[in-house]
């Protein structure tokens, strides 16, 4: 049985409660499709050494992730500040090209 907690049909990020016999969970889905395709549309923009030059560029944007999965991704891997080889691994992981937001790898 689902009993829905809350519902962001702008962010389409939707949380709920769920009962299977004796275990309760609590839930949270969210549609990815814009950011994938806002990321992709940025990875394809990138053009290697753009960054070259250019002094008033000190950071580059690497990635977009969704709130439900980054914060699944801490509780798995730490904060980015603190396990940056981690990340790193994740993010050029083939599987997860479409979360960079730049050609290459990080």
């Amino acid at each position: 049985m689902k009993k829905p907690l809350s519902n962001d049909p702008i962010g389409g990020k939707r949380t709920y409660m769920q009962w299977e016999g004796d275990d309760t969970h609590v839930v949270t889905e969210q549609k990815v499709d814009n950011i994938l395709e806002h990321n992709k549309r940025q990875a394809n923009d990138w053009k290697s050494g753009s960054m070259i030059g250019n002094t008033q560029h000190h950071h580059q944007k690497v990635a977009e992730i969704p709130a439900t999965l980054y914060y699944d991704l801490v509780k798995r891997l730490g904060d980015p500040r603190h396990n940056l080889k981690a990340w790193k691994k994740w993010l050029n992981d083939p599987e997860n090209r479409y979360f960079r937001s730049t050609g290459g790898t990080v």
